[in-house]
């Protein structure tokens, strides 16, 4: 006659592994959140922000006044967006590089009217750049771009 061992149920291990890797997530996730809360100096504050939204609707009415755009467009280029042939006029610009407020150098693009890439690129010393009628530029971190032709 056969004798068979008694087979002990699986679920009290089955249990006791999910209770364990759920109380050792929430003990990582707690963890790294105070962790990277704290200063430097054990005597400083810990300084925590509460963020408390209130549902309501509210009706806000607000005059804007837009400048219009200049007459004739400008023959220097600045950091930002223009438009080429209303805001700068079109053709041949130079910049001496970078300013210094952008830490990847002297960055500028053109792009087409529907906001498709044409050119750009990073300067890091002296550049030129050849713009035309109806399309957008950007420069960013540039001294005054300045019209040569």
């Amino acid at each position: 006659m056969p004798t068979s061992q008694r087979r002990w149920p699986l679920w009290p291990w089955l249990v006791l592994t999910v209770a364990g890797v759920v109380v050792t997530a929430v003990a990582a996730i707690v963890g790294t959140a105070t962790s990277s809360d704290r200063t430097a100096d054990p005597g400083t504050p810990t300084r925590v922000t509460v963020t408390a939204t209130q549902f309501q609707t509210s009706t806000v009415t607000a005059t804007v006044t837009v400048a219009p755009p200049p007459e004739t467009p400008a023959a220097a280029l600045l950091d930002g967006l223009h438009e080429v042939g209303t805001e700068v006029q079109a053709g041949i610009y130079q910049t001496t590089g970078p300013s210094g407020t952008n830490a990847g150098g002297c960055y500028w693009t053109r792009t087409d009217a529907a906001g498709g890439i044409i050119d750009n690129g990073v300067l890091g010393g002296p550049g030129t750049i050849t713009v035309f009628a109806e399309e957008l530029v950007e420069t960013a971190g540039c001294q005054p771009w300045l019209k040569v032709d």
